[in-house]
């Protein structure tokens, strides 16, 4: 298969731009399919006299300015928009100084790529070339499971765009194929809506076919039900496709459907993820699987409620129907070129092997972490440490080299079988890796599990990791054995105290002036609105003080549900306080000088699955205003810590979940309230924090999160890991030390609080 991906900067007008270009024109001439890789790609405004190209790459939407012709930019676009195989070879290019991280980087996104090969001068673009089909000859060929040949599949990809006004399309001829709930799903949610039903039945027998034509007529919706094999034809139109399988016999049809290019709802849970295991490229469908001896291998039971919500939700979605098309051709097709074979298993010092896969590559609660986490178990020494970096990468290699240097020698392409494998971020990996013991890090906020994570974590995952008793009884309700959560506290990084030098530009910024404390995303979850009107409420209450926001993740997370524009709002509205917005990535260290330079932090949030800032401003001897009842609570003992009333409300969320959602909504008088009268009395107060400070880190350390994490994985699969709660050596401590149990210890004190669930 002749296949390259090439990995740079196209748009400079430097060498390797250049050389990038030449290259790709000549392996076009050549027969070559090639495909452009949009990561190392910089958004560049276009200056006077250059033109504006648009680019996406389906998670980043980008637009450069350029002065290459018109035909240069089509052969660009036309590669930034080809889909080749997962282990296609990659050239990298770019300047002579980068060219080692770019290297690695390019590695890391295609782990499986046949060869990572680097463009240095003095090669050219030939020389390159010949090198590209050479590695493709070494390599060979390899067919995928589930895989089909091009040939079979080039009807399907040739299919027109999608336009989303066809029939609802389901393949199948019986109950396990899932027909029934189609057909319930579209009787009672579609009939009417003017979208029909297509029932491509096969060899059906006839009377079950008649049983489904009369219950659908009773409906009043138009269907059809053509007694055919599947084909392009049915899905020309369609405007979505769903396959609620209880057991796989025909991974075709589901090939063929992705390839189509239509959106796609599909039953998800270990036989099928590995075909629709990628983040985006399928509706997916929980529910439950029944293990059994039989050669089927047991039954997968799909929601009912998630049938009609991911045919609601495919219904329009042209995006989901691109990226399962551009999945087949990466994942999906025969004959790619083959994947390196793995590292051979190196345990000559006899340490269990240990793998975290995290978003390294970004700026998130969920990445520091895990860094933290990583630099703890390499402290300790006692495991084989690798690290996997979830893709889209939203930093560079210098980046984590700034952050946490010793770690970049431990980031693995393929780490080979290993001990333990703890998948972190979000969305949760539903493919198992090889591993002895498969573990899934899980955050969710809003007390109910959606269906669309079962069974991968209420059943397949070997354990759930989770890091406050909120999520744990999340979990656990959703049907998790209590025995098989193990909660883990996140720790305290040492730059946070109270002895940090507070940040010069704030201090200088706030005058004589209080200044309260906003740290996470300005969005509806974290209470941003809340901590507006609860500012607005304490200043009409007549308390002087200024605010500070420090804004995070609105471009990698947050992007859709961003309330800045309350901060504009607030900033322009005559007699607020004074705001100063922080939007910048901090270090640590400017971090911790960002808590001592604030004199209290408000953290009115409504749903939250620890909240590190809340842990990071105690930790640094800052009173802390934070919503009662959440996932908080154990960071709330003792001197400092002021809980905000709150009352449960039910929520209403697009999707589906094991039971009914719920929020803690915060009382912004009460907030208010509690603010003015703690700034009337803030010398005392912050004396009592900083006083405290000590204790909240010496129970929650990083140090403890790393044992626990090798109990883990010196544990076999299914076995409770139990760690018990510390001592911080100090008399006056009454904060409980940081969960690190996975079952009930009854009756058993945790640093003076009993313990109870």
């Amino acid at each position: 298969m002749n296949q390259v991906r090439i990995w740079g900067n196209p748009f400079g007008e430097d060498v390797p731009a250049g050389l990038l270009r030449s290259f790709l024109r000549l392996s076009l001439g050549g027969g070559m399919q090639c495909a452009l890789s949009l990561t190392p790609v910089e958004p560049t405004a276009a200056r006077e006299g250059e033109r504006e190209i648009p680019l996406t790459d389906g998670v980043r939407d980008l637009r450069i300015g350029t002065r290459l012709p018109p035909a240069e930019i089509d052969m660009l676009l036309r590669a930034a928009g080809e889909a080749i195989a997962a282990t296609a070879p990659v050239v990298v290019f770019g300047p002579a100084a980068a060219l080692a991280d770019l290297a690695t980087l390019a590695g890391l996104e295609w782990p499986r790529a046949a060869i990572v090969l680097v463009a240095r001068e003095p090669s050219t673009a030939a020389d390159l070339l010949d090198r590209v089909r050479a590695e493709l000859r070494w390599a060979g060929c390899e067919n995928p499971p589930f895989s089909l040949e091009p040939r079979f599949l080039a009807q399907w990809s040739s299919l027109p765009p999608y336009v989303g006004q066809g029939p609802i399309v389901h393949v199948g001829s019986d109950a396990a194929d899932g027909t029934d709930l189609v057909v319930e799903a579209w009787s009672n949610h579609f009939a009417t809506t003017g979208h029909a039903l297509r029932l491509v039945v096969g060899q059906a027998d006839p009377a079950v076919v008649d049983a489904w034509r009369e219950r659908l007529a009773a409906c009043g919706g138009p269907f059809e039900i053509l007694a055919s094999t599947f084909e392009p034809v049915h899905a020309r139109d369609a405007a979505a496709i769903v396959l609620p399988w209880r057991q796989v016999r025909d991974c075709r049809v589901l090939v063929q459907a992705l390839a189509s290019g239509r959106p796609v709802c599909v039953s998800r849970w270990s036989a099928i993820a590995p075909m629709v295991g990628r983040h985006g490229v399928c509706l997916p469908i929980g529910g439950v699987f029944t293990p059994s001896e039989s050669a089927a291998g047991g039954r997968f039971e799909p929601n009912a409620r998630a049938v009609a919500a991911a045919l609601h939700a495919a219904i329009g979605d042209a995006g989901t129907g691109r990226r399962a098309r551009q999945h087949v051709q990466e994942e999906l097709v025969a004959g790619r070129p083959s994947t390196p074979p793995r590292p051979l298993a190196n345990r000559q010092d006899g340490r269990t092997t240990v793998v975290l896969e995290a978003p390294f590559f970004e700026t998130s609660s969920s990445a520091e972490l895990s860094i933290e986490t990583a630099r703890a178990l390499l402290r300790r020494g006692n495991v084989d440490l690798r690290l996997v970096p979830t893709v889209p990468f939203r930093m560079d290699l210098a980046s984590l080299r700034r952050r946490a240097p010793e770690l970049v020698p431990l980031l693995a392409r393929n780490p080979g079988p290993v001990d333990l494998w703890l998948a972190s971020g979000w969305p949760v990996r539903t493919t198992r890796p090889e591993c002895r013991h498969f573990a899934l890090r899980v955050d969710w906020e809003y007390g109910a599990l959606p269906i669309e994570l079962t069974p991968h974590v209420t059943q397949e995952a070997d354990s759930i990791v989770v890091h406050s008793e909120h999520v744990f009884r999340t979990v656990t309700a959703a049907g998790r054995a209590i025995s098989q959560v193990h909660t883990i506290a996140h720790g305290v990084d040492p730059q946070m105290h109270e002895q940090a030098v507070p940040d010069r530009e704030i201090m200088a910024w706030k005058g004589n002036l209080p200044a309260v404390l906003f740290c996470g995303g300005l969005v509806w979850r974290k209470g941003f609105d809340v901590f507006v009107r609860t500012m607005l409420a304490a200043c009409s209450a007549g308390a002087k003080f200024c605010v500070v926001v420090k804004t995070v993740g609105r471009d990698q997370h947050y992007s859709r549900f961003h309330l800045g524009e309350l901060v504009q709002r607030f900033m322009s509205t005559p007699g607020t306080p004074p705001m100063l917005l922080l939007d910048r990535d901090l270090s640590r260290e400017e971090l911790a000088s960002l808590y001592t330079a604030c004199d209290v932090m408000v953290h009115p949030y409504r749903g939250e699955g620890f909240c590190l800032p809340v842990l990071e401003a105690r930790a640094c001897g800052l009173p802390v205003l934070a919503t009662a009842g959440g996932a908080t609570e154990q960071l709330l003992a003792g001197p400092g810590a002021i809980k905000i009333p709150s009352t449960r409300r039910a929520l209403e969320l697009p999707t589906p979940h094991v039971s009914l959602p719920w929020i803690l909504e915060p009382a912004a008088d009460e907030a208010a309230r509690l603010l003015v009268e703690t700034l009337a009395d803030l010398p005392a107060r912050r004396a009592a924090a900083q006083k405290f400070a000590g204790s909240v880190r010496s129970a929650f350390t990083w140090d403890a999160a790393a044992e626990a994490i090798e109990q883990l994985a010196v544990a076999g699969p299914m076995t409770p890991c139990v760690v018990a709660p510390r001592s911080t050596g100090e008399p006056l401590v009454t904060l409980p030390a940081a969960p690190m149990r996975s079952v009930p210890l009854a009756g058993v004190p945790a640093m003076g609080v009993p313990a109870s669930r």
